[in-house]
């Protein structure tokens, strides 16, 4: 995959003022660890990280201060639990010949048989994946065909086939079900359940016969 470019700013400054401070003027505080060595704390525009969005699983690239450039992945990012907006990013360092292990998003293509035809219900059981692969064979997702999926039928780990890399999850884990439509009663045929009596019938008594 090719490479995703970023730019960033180190900072001389950390802790919860400077964090504030920044977020103020638009920016995210973040730092950057390489194995071995000392982390060095950055900040980027809001505009940068948004720009990666759909890509922040693979390799990139980040400037700092325009000039020494850094192969990394993104190893996490912190949101606001109320606003839901980025806080703080954690990159890391990488070699190109060794091997990383890191979370690839599963992206479905294609309108399931059994749904198109017969109402099923599509359900995405994983959303993403743990990868073993070398920085250059990181994939922006996995892509899932479910075309062909009737009701009752399932992709799993081992209906996979890899490029370049090696899934860490369970072989016989579900991915993607495709389950029959759910019947739904009404109110009005509930109520008409519940109320409905059986009917009783009966006979009338013979009338005794009158003596001439």
């Amino acid at each position: 995959m090719s490479d995703i470019t970023l730019n960033v700013e180190t900072r001389q400054g950390t802790g919860t003022q400077m964090a504030k401070k920044l977020r103020s003027q638009n920016k995210i505080p973040g730092i950057y660890y390489f194995h071995g060595s000392k982390s060095i704390p950055l900040s980027l525009e809001r505009t940068e990280l948004r720009s990666i969005w759909g890509h922040e699983s693979g390799l990139i690239e980040v400037i700092f201060d325009g000039k020494e450039h850094k192969k990394c992945v993104i190893r996490d990012i912190q949101f606001d639990p109320i606003k839901g907006t980025p806080i703080h990013v954690d990159f890391l360092g990488i070699k190109m010949t060794e091997k990383l292990t890191v979370r690839t998003p599963i992206t479905l293509v294609g309108t399931s048989i059994g749904v198109k035809n017969n109402g099923g219900i599509l359900q995405q059981v994983v959303r993403e994946l743990e990868i073993e692969c070398l920085p250059a064979d990181i994939p922006d997702h996995i892509e899932i065909d479910v075309t062909a999926l009737e009701i009752g039928d399932s992709i799993s780990v081992s209906d996979i086939v890899p490029e370049n890399y090696t899934i860490l999850a369970d072989p016989t884990t579900a991915l993607v079900t495709v389950s029959a439509p759910r019947i739904i009663e009404t109110e009005a045929e509930v109520a008409v359940e519940e109320t409905a009596e059986p009917e009783v019938i009966t006979q009338r008594a013979a009338e005794p016969k009158q003596e001439d």
